[in-house]
């Protein structure tokens, strides 16, 4: 439908959201991609390699929109939780480029881009139909240098504030890019890291209200130690700094176990601790244990997040631990597509007892316990790019700060409904994503502001054009309102302008 009346297709994405986000993204885009090869469809995106060094401005001018905001790039390297998929990795830039337009944001803004490095995944190699470079994939120079030209020549045609957006870089890259593209003064963000974690936090802010404990009481678990609970802790700490508490106290709060086990200084020394993870490491007191329950017994955690793509790792003992010490255990199997989850809704709620504050990576369908019917959260991305995106835009930031996404955290926290907790869910369902982004972007413009980093009067005042061209002031619906008059230069309301934006540019 998307390539024979595309306009019917968006309106169809539009009018049906919740029900077409599983198939359009997780979890079917893994199996997508799985099989990209097989589909027969127009280019959804612009492919770069590296036989085209040199000339990659000739092909973002071939680029048919004229006036693209978001680039979302790949290199295919790895996707969700099935590894290195090589230019198969497309269909991850097109599936968020969807749920951008989903989320309101016009498709002609949105510029799907797979980088073309090649491929260590054998089977794609022999693949006859496989698309991509028949290489191993290229590293070091070559590489940047193909990312370099490819983000100036986005840049170059669609202006240096155009939002780069970073998507399934292997860990090697993902940290590495994110900080080399930062240093050059790019709006760029990777939402494997910063996504992740703002949408991981969001779910923890939003537990409290469930189990009554304040954020400075959370003792919190990362199973899991690449970049999405990473950045999930670096997140997470920076929201218990600003809320009083001392950074060496946060950090001796929230433990990462990885493939080796706990992380903890003293752990055998055949274990090595990178450097991403060392500021978590400080455990004193604390032993080192390559078993997942016994670390659970050890650190006595209130909530565990998983996000290995090791399936069924929360096994029952894991779980029923959790309850030992917890009235209202939080369970996070944030890995996806489904066959990576740590473990299932039905899983958590019986071995919990029913006690268990769930939510996955992956849609579960409602689960009825003991006469209780539970319906968990979704913990998507999709709650929290899009907004970043257009709070960043309506804004006209500079940059992307770890404050603006502290800010979608705590918005999309403050969106969870008392109806919403009562079955369970610590997140809004997924058919309210399109008024999440205008939301959690008005958070984002407003931290922007505060940061220093959004354009002076990009707000207009919190109005919107009236019929006569006068600025006419839209009441609040988010109380995010800095007292200032329409056309000052000053923003009364940014939820207002969030939408002005959006509306004045479809």
């Amino acid at each position: 439908l998307q390539n024979t009346d595309e306009t019917t297709f968006y309106a169809l994405l539009e009018l049906k959201t919740a029900e077409l986000l599983p198939v359009l993204y997780t979890p079917t885009v893994g199996d997508a991609c799985l099989q990209f090869g097989t589909l027969t469809q127009r280019p959804p995106g612009l492919y770069v390699s590296l036989e085209n060094l040199g000339n990659v401005r000739a092909l973002v001018d071939n680029w048919p929109a004229n006036d693209v905001r978001i680039a979302v790039l790949t290199d295919g390297e790895r996707i969700l939780g099935l590894g290195d998929q090589g230019v198969n990795g497309m269909g991850i830039s097109a599936g968020k480029s969807m749920v951008y337009a989903a989320c309101g944001i016009k498709p002609g803004w949105l510029l799907p881009v797979q980088v073309d490095n090649g491929t260590n995944n054998t089977k794609l190699l022999k693949d006859p139909l496989y698309v991509g470079s028949r290489r191993e994939r290229v590293r070091g120079e070559a590489y940047d240098r193909l990312l370099d030209e490819t983000v100036r020549a986005i840049q170059g045609r669609y202006g240096a504030r155009t939002v780069i957006h970073w998507e399934d870089f292997a860990p090697r890259n993902a940290f590495r890019n994110l900080q080399r593209f930062r240093a050059k003064g790019a709006i760029t963000y990777n939402d494997d890291i910063q996504g992740t974690a703002a949408v991981t936090v969001a779910g923890i802010l939003a537990s409290l209200r469930v189990t009554t404990r304040a954020l400075g009481e959370q003792r919190v678990l990362f199973f899991g130690a690449g970049q999405a609970n990473i950045g999930a802790a670096e997140l997470l700490v920076r929201a218990l700094v600003e809320d009083g508490v001392d950074e060496s106290v946060a950090r001796s709060n929230v433990f990462l176990f990885d493939s080796k086990g706990l992380v903890v200084d003293g752990r055998p020394a055949e274990y090595k601790i990178s450097d991403d993870k060392i500021p978590f490491a400080a455990k004193p007191g604390t032993p080192f244990t390559s078993s997942l329950e016994e670390a659970v017994k050890s650190v006595r955690p209130t909530a565990l997040v998983g996000a290995a793509t090791q399936p069924q790792v929360f096994t029952k003992k894991v779980i029923e631990s959790m309850c030992a010490f917890n009235p209202r255990p939080v369970i996070f199997a944030l890995s996806n597509p489904t066959s990576k989850a740590e473990c299932t809704a039905t899983q958590a709620y019986e071995w919990s007892k029913g006690k268990a504050v769930f939510a996955s990576g992956t849609l579960f369908a409602p689960v009825n316990y003991k006469g209780t019917r539970f319906a968990p959260g979704f913990a998507n991305n999709a709650f929290i790019f899009p907004g970043v995106a257009l709070g960043s835009l309506a804004s006209g930031a500079s940059s992307v700060t770890d404050a603006m996404f502290l800010a979608a955290a705590r918005s999309l926290a403050s969106q969870v409904s008392e109806e919403n907790l009562a079955v369970g869910a610590v997140y809004p369902p997924t058919s309210t994503i399109r008024e999440a982004a205008v939301v959690v972007g008005a958070a984002v413009a407003a931290a922007a502001v505060e940061e220093g980093v959004a354009a002076p009067g990009a707000c207009r005042g919190g109005a919107i054009p009236g019929r006569d061209g006068r600025l006419v002031a839209v009441p609040s619906l988010d109380a995010l309102t800095g007292g200032g008059n329409p056309g000052d230069g000053t923003c009364a309301n940014w939820e207002a302008c969030v939408r002005d934006y959006l509306k004045t540019c479809l």
